[in-house]
């Protein structure tokens, strides 16, 4: 008996050692089991971002792409910027007329370049299908613009000035005298008295295709107005000022003298003198040479500053800023007399007295002498 617990206990304890065996195995594969499971459901996420991160990113690229071309374009297009134009307007016209891919693409071009605000209305020649930063580029070209041109320097006439805008705008010169004529709409003031001379002030002018003359002498005349009240002229002396002026403009010939040929005009106005200028003279009867004859100072006419005395009633030529300033700051001085002694430099002399006025004019002489 005693064998047989014996036998019973050793065989008691090897079944349970195995049981325990069993469940020890049992349990590490469990362990591994729900580690794998751990780490695939790691990789999963991990893998699943990825695919998130990929699919958003492509997705956003897609949406938010904006369609542009590549090169300086082909061909030629007129495109018309006008007045008041905003930014998103520009890029309306120019997607309109096929130069860029789309207007956002000219938009974002315009954003990031802070030039783009200095865009100027106005016709402008540019190419299809550019890439919105060259299209920007060619409106900020000054080159690129379709522009009608004028210059006009000081001292013409009004004749001078009807023959460079009839040029300009393709008009006859009966059109432009007609366009003239209707001084209202021109915006000449009522102080000119319907006259236009001296008030189409001489500078250069770009205006768009189709222009006509009335565009031209209203953009002159209004450059005369702001020209007199940034001088300090009130509109009951602008005639006055620009008669003076026009005087100066046509008597100096260098800067540093139209100061001084303006005192010498008011002080002989101040004493009721003869102005005498040559120039006024030259207005009714033009001769070539800058002097006249005995016979032209003989002219019955109020521009006749020999035969009346004060101003001529009213400009002889379109006077520049300066000699508008040196009608307003005359210098002060005395002089009554000036003659030029050299008619290539310019070089003029002054005088109080009549008798230093002649010696100062066989300078004159003596250099006519020598130059023939």
């Amino acid at each position: 008996m005693t064998d047989l617990f014996e036998a019973e206990v050793t065989t008691t304890t090897s079944l349970d050692l195995r049981r325990v065996q069993r469940l020890q195995r049992r349990a590490r594969r469990r362990k591994w089991a729900l580690a794998f499971i751990a780490i695939g459901l790691v990789l999963l996420a991990l893998a699943g971002s990825v695919a998130y991160n990929f699919l958003t990113t492509t997705f956003a690229n897609n949406s938010t792409e904006v369609a542009d071309y590549d090169g300086l374009g082909q061909g030629t297009v007129q495109v018309v910027i006008e007045p008041g134009d905003t930014g998103a307007d520009i890029a309306a016209t120019l997607y309109a007329q096929g130069v860029v891919a789309s207007e956002q693409a000219f938009i974002n071009a315009a954003r990031a370049n802070p030039d783009s605000s200095g865009i100027k209305p106005g016709f402008y020649f540019m190419q299809r299908e550019m890439k919105a930063e060259y299209a920007l580029l060619a409106l900020l070209d000054p080159s690129n613009r379709d522009l009608r041109k004028i210059t006009v320097p000081e001292g013409k006439a009004l004749d001078y000035y009807f023959d460079k805008i009839a040029s300009l705008t393709g008009a006859s010169l009966d059109e432009v005298r007609a366009a003239a004529e209707d001084t209202a709409a021109l915006g000449l003031p009522d102080e000119a008295a319907g006259n236009l001379e001296g008030w189409l002030f001489p500078s250069t002018y770009q205006f768009n295709p189709g222009v006509t003359p009335s565009d031209v002498m209203r953009e002159m005349i209004a450059t005369t107005i702001k020209t007199l009240d940034d001088a300090g002229v009130a509109p009951q002396d602008r005639e006055r000022i620009l008669t003076v002026a026009s005087l100066i403009e046509k008597e100096a010939k260098l800067d540093v003298d139209r100061p001084l040929i303006a005192g010498v005009i008011y002080n002989r106005l101040d004493r009721e003198m003869n102005l005498e200028l040559d120039a006024t003279v030259k207005y009714i009867a033009p001769s070539d040479g800058p002097f006249v004859s005995a016979d032209d100072k003989l002219v019955d006419s109020p521009y006749n500053t020999y035969m009346y005395a004060g101003l001529p009633p009213g400009p002889i030529a379109g006077p520049g800023a300066k000699s508008i300033d040196a009608a307003v700051n005359p210098a002060s001085h005395d002089y009554l007399f000036y003659v030029t002694v050299n008619l290539d430099t310019g070089e003029t002399r002054y005088a109080t007295t009549y008798d230093d006025h002649l010696k100062n004019s066989q300078i004159l002489r003596q250099w006519i002498d020598a130059n023939k």
